[in-house]
């Protein structure tokens, strides 16, 4: 705004530079699209490495493409991806409804947090409450090959004034209503409340912590000594461990005592629930102490027998020799069975990839993600999927990187026949053509952990993201994903190796081989897009050019925000030339481009030219960017010959 001068004086005002600098957009985040052993269903979720997709999404699994599709990317270079769970029919989250106790109504529905693993059931346990209209839930996670592997979520309520749980209410109006106390805070499942009023949840009885409770304990100040410091127990038919305790001074009261067993028998086996879980808890009222299990149901119990020559046992009045196992208590036991397989049959595969766009649904869930440069589909080779997809890449200014069908394998008639079985399943009509997709053969042989290591034959989108990814940051996105740079890592071998003379049936054809070369090992060996045959003869024929163009338009769409609502006349065209400008220029200077001078390799134009008076009266303001793209020597002619030596006449 022009100071308006009142005194007579030096005025002084910041004149706007007109710079906007324009940031590159990221060039390699890569969406996945697949099955996985568990986590969100049709939500994208973020992930910087492997590790963050096991937490996720359970890691690998022999039924799904994309586990090992993701673990290839980080492998060979990526470093950020977005992940789509995808589920069939068969793998909906289970559900069980919980019951009124007085009249039987359905009051509570507890659904599975997501579809899980097979291997995975979920007991849930319904507790009372400290009064008679609350109550406790408790649900267990446990895998149905390994009873040890197991996780327990407890919700008893907040703590009163006095530090005691308060147990779970019906009534929303509560601190402690079940819904705000477990939704949003279980990992296992999420709650429905179906009726919204104060019921009163039933209490069937039904075993729950195998427990032990002494006698009464007289004189808990005696020990422990040098000579009267260990017992032996055993939890869940264990053999009995010795649990010796510090003898460094002798308990002061009952809650140390208490503190001092339970962390005993902890440290015996951390990484058995029923010791890494286990608990004693003091009774000041009537001086006694309950050792409990870690673990729930019929097999949870406690055993203590006496070490020879010591009196800790007897002292403590643990009730030697007496085997108590798991308590019936006024509880409820539902399961919730876990998922019966992640798989989808074919029929259900283009519905599950290309889903309903306004429920967010299958590739569609990348409507809640700014930005990805990248898709996979692990194992997809549909032609109606990838034609889809890649025109969901052209409008979100994406790219596919696409698989050749699986067992593609040319049967060896002779050469004709060997080249024509090739193209027909990877190079034919079942292919969509563009140009913001690239296609890959053969699939890659990878170490297998599932299967004691070994090799396993891998759809190759996974790994070439990664190569992608690393290219871009060595090289620049405008170098091709190709050469003897690009080594494939984790790849051991693939499915079949191709000679020269078959890579030259495929690569005119805009098809993508993965060679093995000597003192090499497998490597990228093509770059062009599904409109790179020779016949389409199409400008964008070449990956690096096509990223390329996508890169700019996307940064230049990111970095112009600014332009919209300003005046259009020349001072907003001339910044327009100079931030463009500076940007193509910075790209120039990195060697993204053709030319020796800035003059050969690009243009900014935006002025009275290429926006009219009629443009302006629209309200549009027109740029036109051109720049020379690299293009990859894809052929290497070295020509020779002999020098003869001189005739004289």
């Amino acid at each position: 705004m022009p100071i308006k001068p009142t005194y007579p004086g030096i005025y002084v005002q910041e004149i706007p530079s007109g710079v906007h600098t324009i940031t590159g957009v990221s060039t390699s985040v890569t969406a996945f699209v697949g099955l996985a052993k568990t986590g969100p269903v049709n939500l994208a979720t973020h992930i910087l490495s492997y590790a963050d997709y096991e937490r996720s999404f359970g890691g690998l699994a022999s039924y799904s493409e994309m586990s090992y599709a993701i673990n290839q990317f980080f492998l060979n270079g990526g470093s950020e991806a977005w992940v789509i769970r995808l589920i069939g029919q068969d793998t909906k989250p289970n559900t069980l409804t919980l019951q009124d106790s007085t009249s039987s109504k359905d009051v509570l529905r507890v659904n599975e947090l997501y579809a899980g693993e097979v291997n995975r059931y979920t007991d849930v346990f319904v507790d009372p409450g400290p009064t008679s209209s609350t109550f406790n839930l408790i649900f267990v996670s446990t895998s149905k090959s390994n009873s040890s592997d197991s996780v327990i979520e407890k919700f008893v309520g907040p703590e009163d004034t006095s530090g005691n749980p308060t147990g779970l209410s019906m009534n929303s109006a509560d601190a402690n209503y079940v819904l705000t106390q477990v939704n949003g805070i279980s990992q296992l499942v999420t709650i429905e409340d179906l009726i919204k009023d104060n019921a009163t949840l039933p209490a069937p009885t039904i075993p729950n912590h195998g427990t032990l409770t002494s006698g009464t304990i007289s004189n808990i100040t005696s020990v422990p000594s040098t000579t009267v410091n260990s017992f032996r127990i055993s939890l869940d038919n264990s053999s009995p461990y010795t649990v010796t305790l510090p003898t460094t001074a002798t308990f002061t009261d009952l809650q140390h005592a208490a503190t001092a067993v339970q962390n005993a028998v902890k440290e015996l086996r951390p990484a058995d629930s029923a010791f890494s879980n286990f608990t004693c808890t003091p009774d000041t009222t009537h001086n006694t102490l309950t050792l409990a299990s870690g673990t729930y149901g019929r097999n949870s119990s406690v055993v203590i027998r006496a070490v020879p020559n010591d009196n800790l046992a007897s002292d403590l009045n643990l009730l030697v020799g007496q085997t108590s196992g798991a308590q019936t208590t006024a509880a409820q036991l539902h399961t919730l069975k876990g998922a019966q397989g992640g798989a989808f049959v074919a029929t259900e595969e283009y519905d599950l990839f290309i889903a309903d766009r306004s429920k967010r649904e299958g590739i569609y869930a990348l409507e809640a993600v700014n930005l990805f440069n990248l898709l996979c589909l692990p194992g997809i080779t549909d032609v109606s999927i990838l034609s889809e997809a890649a025109a969901y890449c052209q409008e979100r200014g994406a790219f596919l990187i696409a698989d050749a069908p699986h067992n593609t394998t040319p049967p060896v008639f002779g050469p004709d026949d060997m080249y024509k079985a090739i193209l027909n399943t990877t190079a034919g009509q079942i292919i969509p053509k563009t140009s913001y997709a690239a296609i890959y053969y053969p699939w890659i042989l990878v170490p297998d952990p599932s299967n004691g290591g070994g090799l396993r034959a891998c759809a190759p989108c996974g790994t070439m993201a990664g190569v992608y990814a690393r290219i871009d940051s060595t090289r620049g996105i405008w170098k091709a994903p190709a050469g003897t740079e690009t080594l494939l890592v984790g790849v051991q071998g693939i499915e079949y190796q191709l000679n020269d003379a078959e890579n030259g049936i495929l690569n005119p054809q805009g098809v993508n081989c993965l060679r093995v070369l000597p003192a090499y090992g497998p490597v990228g060996w093509g770059s062009r897009t599904l409109l790179g045959s020779d016949a389409a003869g199409n400008e964008y024929k070449y990956i690096p050019i096509r990223r390329l163009a996508l890169y700019i338009e996307k940064s230049l769409y990111q970095g112009t925000q600014w332009v919209v609502f300003e005046p259009n006349d020349e001072p907003l065209w001339a910044q327009i030339r100079l931030n463009v400008g500076a940007f193509m220029h910075n790209l120039f200077r990195q060697g993204a481009f053709q030319g020796t001078t800035p003059r050969q390799a690009y243009f900014v134009k935006c002025d009275g030219e290429t926006t009219t008076q009629n443009d302006r009266d629209l309200g549009i303001v027109n740029i036109v960017v051109g720049f020379a793209p690299l293009k990859p020597a894809e052929f290497v002619i070295i020509q020779i010959q002999q020098i003869s030596g001189q005739i004289e006449v």
